[in-house]
């Protein structure tokens, strides 16, 4: 499976070699997971396999996209153009509750927000380079 959105310094170019020389093993950790694209590029039945990012944004987005794909696409799927990319980026990180919004993750593992996670990406795939928000 092709991860679903671009990341700065992603791995998908390498993800075959990656499993090449790790084989099948039966404990996968995917450190600095961004999109993923090592494990889902997994050539193999998963065993158990560990996400790890602290970045609350990305654990929404695949969170949202686990419990409701339909919306986030929704919300991700707008043309794209500089306003809104500016609007969108201020909204997710300086908004008033945006430090409560944060916390949120860490109390509550069933807690996702389907419009933060479908515009964070949308602007993923606007944004050239590093520094999306």
């Amino acid at each position: 499976m092709k991860a679903p959105f671009p990341w700065f310094g992603g791995k998908s170019r390498v993800a075959s070699e990656v499993w090449d020389r790790f084989g099948d093993p039966p404990n996968y950790i995917e450190p600095f997971a961004g999109s993923l694209a090592v494990l889902l590029a997994r050539p193999h039945e998963p065993g158990i396999e560990t996400v790890n990012d602290i970045n609350a944004h990305l654990c929404n987005v695949w969170r949202a996209i686990a419990r409701d794909p339909d919306a986030v696409a929704r919300y991700a799927s707008d043309p794209v153009n500089e306003l809104d990319l500016h609007a969108r980026g201020d909204w997710l990180f300086y908004r008033p509750d945006a430090a409560e919004w944060i916390k949120w993750f860490r109390g509550d593992p069933d807690f996702y927000d389907a419009k933060s996670a479908g515009w964070w990406v949308w602007g993923l795939c606007g944004w050239i380079g590093s520094g999306w928000c």
